[in-house]
């Protein structure tokens, strides 16, 4: 079994997903898996110039929720950890935090980083901040995981999902280490255009 699943929902991001995949190290002890919401675009083709790549395809648009979902269902690592397609790691600290947190000799269930924005601001996730920032911020034991998954909604599936994790009471750590650029904010991009108001179909 790997130690680590990556696991990236993509739709529409020719330009940015191969960034986005270069940044994850490469390690015999981990996988990554995209699922290609139905793209319009060359992402697809993009993906599929890297040769250790799991890819699935959604047949038509689904969703976040419903990608992130089959994500799951196929993800073979001890740990998963989702990354925005859009969005990038920072590769060292990235196998830091695995070497050093991920083959502890305590199990933890929940292992949380830090983020970096735009702006050079840096989203720091502690036990008051974790609820607000829910998203793609952790290492989650996938055991521990089990059956839950997100609702199949096409934003802020994050948050209910996150809600039922920690009502099955995780040992968790917090990292402090800055392990994921945000691409934030970023125009036309689906957070965007629901904080701008737009109608964005559930």
């Amino acid at each position: 079994m790997k130690k680590v699943s990556v696991l990236i929902p993509v739709f529409n991001q020719e330009v940015l997903i191969r960034k986005a995949i270069t940044s994850i190290p490469q390690r015999d002890d981990l996988e990554i898996i995209v699922c290609d919401d139905a793209s319009t675009d060359k992402t697809v083709q993009v993906i599929e110039s890297f040769s250790n790549i799991k890819l699935l395809k959604n047949s038509i648009n689904k969703g976040i929720g419903h990608t992130v979902n089959k994500l799951l269902d196929s993800a073979t690592g001890e740990y998963i950890v989702l990354l925005g397609s859009d969005d990038y790691f920072y590769t060292e600290v990235f196998n830091h935090v695995i070497n050093t947190f991920l083959y502890s000799d305590i199990n933890y269930d929940i292992v949380y980083f830090n983020l970096e924005i735009n702006n050079g601001t840096v989203w720091c996730l502690t036990e008051s901040t974790k609820y607000y920032y829910c998203g793609s911020v952790k290492f989650i034991r996938r055991c521990f995981i089990g059956t839950i998954r997100c609702p199949e909604i096409r934003y802020a599936e994050d948050y209910p999902f996150f809600i039922e994790l920690m009502k099955k009471s995780p040992k968790e750590i917090f990292t402090n280490q800055i392990v994921k650029h945000y691409n934030f904010p970023r125009i036309n991009s689906l957070v965007d255009e629901v904080l701008q108001g737009s109608t964005v179909q559930p």
